[in-house]
């Protein structure tokens, strides 16, 4: 399993802080956006992206890599919708926010993981599934926990985002089948930025990171030194 070092994970964690403070102009947003990054500071870092090898950053610090890859890919995607001659009217603002939340729903609450750690070799070795899905929390879709997440935090999403971050899955999930198959008059077309964005991030990290499933098992970066340095990240 591939090991990210402490100090790339905790640059990449200060990479989103100083993104959203140039991204977002609603201060009021700013401000609950950046209490939801102290408050899940630890799980931001420590999250992997998927629990199992041959689907996509299955590491410790997986999650932020690829919701930093998704949100830098999703302008690409726009930039070349445009040169397609297509109108684009979602702001740069909307386009970071949806892209940096799809996947919230992975980070789980503040009181649960989504994932927790694989304790059955068997699985390890036969599946390559080293993370699995927390019993503990009641289930909830990954888009609808991040919808749930950011309206607790009081963070305010046009329609454009939330339909964004709603179907950021596309038709991988069976849920978006009703919206994709009703017509409609918008040119809203963010939904498609990100859905794409999160697809090519997640093909180009299924090929960066090649995983096979009977590799030898690195250890974890070592989590006390990763509490450590972001607990740093507050101190006055």
């Amino acid at each position: 399993m591939k090991t990210v070092s402490v100090d790339k994970i905790v640059e990449q964690y200060e990479q989103l802080r100083d993104l959203v403070s140039t991204k977002v102009t609603d201060q009021d947003n700013v401000t609950a956006i950046n209490k939801m990054l102290e408050d899940f500071a630890e799980r931001i870092m420590s999250a992997p992206a998927s629990g199992r090898l041959n689907y996509h950053n299955c590491f410790v610090g997986g999650f932020i890599d690829h919701t930093l890859r998704v949100q830098d890919t999703a302008f690409m995607v726009r930039d070349l919708l445009q040169t397609r001659g297509v109108e684009v009217n979602a702001t740069d603002e909307e386009i970071f926010l949806a892209a940096i939340f799809h996947d919230w729903g992975k980070l789980g609450t503040l009181d649960e993981p989504y994932y927790t750690k694989q304790g059955s070799t068997w699985h390890q070795d036969k599946l390559g599934e080293y993370f699995k899905h927390n019993d503990k929390m009641d289930y909830m879709s990954v888009t609808d926990r991040a919808l749930y997440t950011l309206q607790s935090y009081g963070i305010t999403i046009s329609d454009q985002v939330w339909k964004a971050i709603k179907l950021s899955d596309g038709m991988f999930d069976d849920g978006n089948v009703g919206y994709y198959k009703r017509a409609s008059d918008s040119d809203n077309v963010l939904h498609y930025i990100v859905h794409w964005a999160d697809w090519m991030s997640t093909v180009a990290e299924k090929q960066h990171y090649v995983q096979e499933k009977n590799a030898p098992v690195k250890p974890d970066p070592e989590i006390a030194n990763l509490k450590k340095s972001f607990n740093e990240l507050f101190e006055d």
